[in-house]
């Protein structure tokens, strides 16, 4: 079992640090060049693909030292608690999001996801669920569309529609 949790470890390290690899290789070739001095657009996505490659070497090489040491615990029955089922809920609930936000655009989508995400979290005040969502919604697309000019996705359709009536 030891020998099966290892092999697992260290090819699924190996295919993360491939992964990291190769978009870090992209993004070199994308890069224009830094300015002396200056964090260009590039420096943060090449920080992280780096943290990622060290963290899968270190997850490979601990759990190579922890097989030859016996020290790995036996792996343990996966059970499914309130914790675990929100959270499959809340990663559930953004990844729905971010599918969904090219077609039904910002400003409809993101207060029901917010109310749906609030309500998750726990809060169950029906004023700080109606109210919070909108008021933010309305905040940020004031802020990103008409203070910093960056346009925010509109959806299609009807909902275009909508947005463009909105703002």
């Amino acid at each position: 079992m030891f020998r099966s949790l290892l092999k697992a470890d260290v090819i699924i390290s190996a295919i993360v640090f491939c992964a990291a690899l190769y978009l870090y290789v992209e993004i070199k070739a994308l890069d224009s060049g830094d300015v002396y001095g200056q964090l260009g657009p590039a420096y943060w996505p090449k920080f992280v693909l780096v943290s990622i490659m060290v963290f899968s070497v270190m997850v490979a090489f601990f759990s190579i030292k922890g097989v030859l040491q016996g020290t790995i615990p036996a792996v343990q029955k996966i059970t499914f608690t309130a914790e675990k089922v929100r959270f499959i809920a809340a990663v559930s609930l953004i990844t729905g999001y971010l599918v969904l936000l090219p077609f039904v655009g910002f400003l409809v989508l993101t207060p029901f996801m917010m109310i749906a995400f609030m309500y998750l979290l726990g809060e169950r005040s029906k004023v700080w669920i109606f109210t919070i969502p909108f008021v933010l919604t309305i905040g940020i697309v004031l802020i990103f569309t008409k203070a910093m000019y960056v346009p925010l996705p509109r959806g299609v359709g009807i909902f275009l529609s909508i947005s463009h009536l909105l703002y």
